[in-house]
């Protein structure tokens, strides 16, 4: 995740930034929960699966059918930062 994109995802109402539990790089948590980092070229949004079932946006694929989390690539900026927002809400208090 670049340093432009993770300043902005800190700005986001509760959320820290610390290591990711999976991949060690800065990632975005709320609440004790980890809900956005990077893979390389991807951004992963802990969106949970009751959002991913009414999210109907071509650019974010489910990790798989069962996974809270949705895959983004790093250059979809805006959608990145509305998920993000979603995220927020869906994973507040949920740890």
């Amino acid at each position: 995740m670049n340093a432009a994109l993770l300043e902005e995802l800190s700005g986001l109402d509760g959320v820290e930034i610390a290591p990711s539990q999976w991949t060690g790089m800065p990632a975005l948590w709320v609440d004790g929960r980890e809900i956005v980092h990077a893979h390389d070229d991807w951004i992963e949004i802990r969106l949970t699966r009751k959002l991913i079932t009414k999210l109907d946006d071509d650019r974010a694929a489910q990790r798989a059918r069962t996974s809270d989390w949705v895959l983004v690539d790093a250059g979809e900026r805006e959608l990145i930062v509305e998920l993000a927002r979603r995220a927020v809400e869906a994973n507040r208090g949920a740890h």
